[in-house]
């Protein structure tokens, strides 16, 4: 599996500076980043970085959707002739790399730093260092900032001052 995410995080990269649509780019963004998770994962004993990493990247995508969904205009999406014959030349040269590679062949994952790291063997990693005295005054502090925000966005957004453009 670590094979094939190398070669199609290449193609996807490639293929990104070729598109012009902003939804497009999304896309691919977001395809890039489960492939990065992918490859995070299957080096290391736990997915559990890759997971939180894929997470806050994705609700960072979210965001940049509604976002370009609102101001850009609604554009047709078409797929053009060189956009196909460029799609159809990544994917035979991936396969052609994935498949006549040396380096891959003898690829052994194993060999990785993340992978000798064991996080069950390590020093405890604990998240309750959050909620002890020292620190606790800032977690209070972080929380009640978070929730004034909250308050105070609700207030600003109303019916009259709402999205940018009406979904009309």
């Amino acid at each position: 599996m670590l094979m094939l995410t190398l070669p199609l995080l290449f193609a996807c990269s490639i293929l990104f500076t070729n598109l012009s649509h902003p939804l497009a780019m999304g896309l691919i963004l977001l395809i890039q980043t489960i492939l990065i998770s992918i490859t995070l994962g299957l080096s290391s004993y736990s997915f559990w970085f890759s997971y939180i990493l894929f997470l806050i990247f994705l609700g960072g995508m979210l965001v940049l959707f509604i976002y370009v969904s609102s101001l850009a205009p609604n554009e047709i999406f078409f797929s053009t002739d060189l956009f196909i014959i460029f799609f159809l030349l990544m994917s035979s040269l991936t396969l052609i790399f994935i498949l006549y590679d040396p380096i891959l062949s003898n690829f052994n994952h194993s060999s990785l730093p993340l992978s000798s790291f064991n996080y069950f063997n390590s020093t405890p990693l604990t998240i309750n260092w959050i909620y002890n005295s020292p620190s606790m005054v800032f977690t209070i502090f972080i929380v009640s900032y978070l929730l004034l925000v909250l308050i105070i966005i609700v207030k600003i957004i109303n019916l009259f001052k709402g999205p940018l453009r009406l979904l009309t």
